[in-house]
């Protein structure tokens, strides 16, 4: 092992450890509870993977040699200083770690102590395999970019084909053509994010989803006391995008300032999109979800947008989200919305028609609200508070509806020749 001795002792692996300065730290190859410490901030190679000793040419441990060598252990932990990581082997495509991304194959933990690990815009920054784990801790992870088209082009920060664990990191400024400019979870992975910050993560127009996350198929997403701030997605979902296949759940969270820009009436979802699906569900619960906006020609829910899908929101606030076209808290396409003890409060619609200030309902969906309250949202159109579709099943039971305004029906509006529109077991009249 390439290491240097401790002054009349044996090397062991107890002496490895205790070493200031050294590659390695625990046992050698850092599995079985190992690990390594780095010692450079230098981005190279090991130069011999899967030799038990994190060293590159010059025999320091670099955080690349230390992901190669705990690949080739199956596990394992890399210890970082508070410092910047920069990327610089190019060559992306590749799943050695040799270059570009820091591909994991086995399960790796990443102790960051408040470093920095930063792509410089020459690939992803994490490619988490199938099968594999990655778990990061005080970790930021930046500067990623998942170029190209397709699939691949997904997932600027982290890609996660296997199992994710973010705790008290901070995933921000990555980019990504595809979808999940932060954060890309492939099918049947398994994700959750705790106590960490979601920032100015961005994807493009191909399709252009999920500005800070995206689950694409089925998969399994915990979003817990997290920040998700300030992510732009060209199409749907700027802050969180859930699967027609996948379960989210979105816990004592804030969602904010996020943006959505798709053109049509079904994209939009500032803060939050789920899908058309068989089984896709959203439960968001004790969160906020305030200051997003859906701004494409036709943008719908500034908060979020539930096409076609499950969406269950508890005990939170939805506040001063923004619409082009419907739904400035909440627009929901068909499918089942349920919201229970949930303020929607100032949010507002734009001119394109400009209907349901609070939560607005396209088709034959159905919406119940409980014990809630539903104020002082705006509409520039139809229904301040609330707009329930002609074919639409809308039962709102103890909620506090008032001072909403809109041109028609200021509070609550029902469309056409519509029925299903109930508050406390009192149908609202159909307009006109």
């Amino acid at each position: 092992m390439r290491t240097r001795s401790l002054a009349g002792a044996a090397v062991s692996a107890l002496a490895i450890t205790l070493m200031a300065g050294s590659p390695a730290l625990a046992t050698p190859g850092g599995g079985g509870g190992g690990g390594y410490r780095v010692t450079t901030t230098a981005d190279t190679a090991d130069a011999r993977p899967g030799d038990g000793s994190c060293a590159d040419t010059r025999g320091k441990c670099s955080l690349r040699a230390a992901v190669q060598e705990v690949n080739a252990a199956g596990q394992g932990t890399v210890r970082l200083d508070r410092a910047r990581y920069v990327l610089g082997l190019a060559g992306a495509g590749e799943d050695a770690a040799a270059t570009g991304d820091l591909d994991v194959t086995g399960r790796l933990t990443v102790e960051g102590r408040g470093a920095t690990v930063d792509a410089a815009g020459t690939d992803r920054v994490f490619d988490v395999l199938a099968g594999a784990g990655l778990t990061l801790r005080q970790v930021t992870v930046t500067g990623g970019v998942a170029a190209g088209t397709g699939v691949p082009a997904s997932g600027g920060g982290v890609r996660n084909a296997g199992s994710l664990d973010v705790d008290r990191s901070t995933i921000t400024g990555n980019t990504a053509v595809r979808a999940g400019g932060g954060i890309e979870a492939s099918p049947g992975s398994t994700t959750r994010l705790s106590r960490s910050v979601l920032s100015h993560n961005s994807t493009g127009a191909g399709p252009g989803n999920g500005g800070g996350f995206h689950l694409t198929g089925a998969g399994t997403v915990s979003v817990e006391r997290t920040e998700v701030t300030g992510n732009t997605a060209a199409s749907e979902g700027g802050g969180l995008w859930n699967s027609g296949l996948g379960t989210m759940t979105v816990d004592r969270s804030t969602v904010t300032g996020n943006r959505a820009s798709g053109p049509e009436a079904t994209m939009g979802g500032g803060g939050l999109f789920q899908e058309a699906g068989p089984s896709g569900r959203l439960t968001v619960t004790r969160s906020e979800v305030t200051g997003n906006v859906a701004d494409g020609a036709n943008g719908s829910g500034g908060g979020i947008l539930n096409d076609q899908g499950t969406l269950v929101v508890e005990r939170t606030t939805v506040a001063g989200n923004t619409a082009v076209r419907a739904g400035g808290g909440i627009e929901a396409n068909l499918g089942s919305t349920t919201l229970v003890r949930t303020e929607l409060r100032h949010n507002a619609t734009g001119p394109n028609p400009g209907n349901g200030g609070g939560l607005h309902l396209t088709g034959a969906g159905t919406v119940r609200i409980e014990r809630g309250s539903v104020t002082g949202n705006t509409a520039t159109s139809e229904g301040g508070g609330l707009w329930n579709s002609p074919t639409g099943t809308m039962t709102v039971t103890r909620t506090d509806i008032r001072g909403n305004s809109a041109p028609v029906g200021p509070d609550v509006h029902q469309d056409g020749a519509g029925t299903g529109f109930t508050i406390d077991g009192r149908t609202v009249p159909a307009a006109g």
